[in-house]
């Protein structure tokens, strides 16, 4: 394990990953940012998949409990496997990534690959290259930590963010199922290189 936490080496809270426009900044983020990122994943999530919860508003109300509370956020921020970033403008936070290291899966030949796990940007925020950004300081820390390939999930009717993966070097590896409550989601699994 101390290997892993050396080789990761990941960026120090708070510091700026780059900048895309001239009043967006991506950092970061630490366990202070927990109720910021608890808040952005709710809201982006329901905003991004609520549609699919409308027979269902209770499995979405048990998910985002689940899975954006804010102390398994702040435990999450502070697991060395784990690297998130936060986005804003104008020191407003509007989206965030997350980078889970190592994380295989049983498509991908590579036992030390990462799985990019969430990247996810307000819907009032969207087209300003903010995911753009966000997937490069991915990609710049992945490289630095010399992961050699990354993976990630998308949901298969998500053309939008295939065609953006797409156009970012990710291609196809495979297929895949999630369940929430009652709903199950169909998932392709996209994979590129790190560097």
């Amino acid at each position: 394990m101390r290997a892993m936490e050396t080789r990761w080496n990941k960026t120090p809270c708070g510091i700026s990953e780059g900048e895309g426009a001239a009043s967006t900044r991506i950092r970061a983020a630490c366990p202070k940012d927990a109720e910021i990122l608890a808040l952005l994943g709710r809201l982006t999530f329901s905003e991004t998949f609520g549609y699919l919860f409308r027979d269902h508003p209770d499995d979405l109300r048990a998910y985002l409990d689940t899975t954006f509370g804010v102390e398994k956020i702040r435990r999450s921020l502070g697991k060395t496997e784990n690297a998130y970033w936060l986005a804003s403008i104008r020191s407003l936070p509007v989206g965030y990534a997350k980078l889970k290291h190592p994380s295989a899966v049983a498509a991908m030949p590579h036992p030390d690959a990462a799985q990019l796990q969430k990247i996810y940007v307000l819907q009032d925020f969207l087209g300003r290259g903010i995911g753009r950004g966000l997937l490069h300081a991915v990609l710049d820390h992945a490289a630095a930590a010399r992961v050699p390939a990354l993976w990630l999930a998308v949901l298969r009717e998500n053309s939008h963010a295939i065609r953006f993966y797409a156009e970012h070097g990710f291609t196809a590896l495979g297929e895949d199922t999630y369940a929430i409550g009652a709903q199950i989601f169909d998932f392709h699994l996209m994979a590129r290189r790190a560097g």
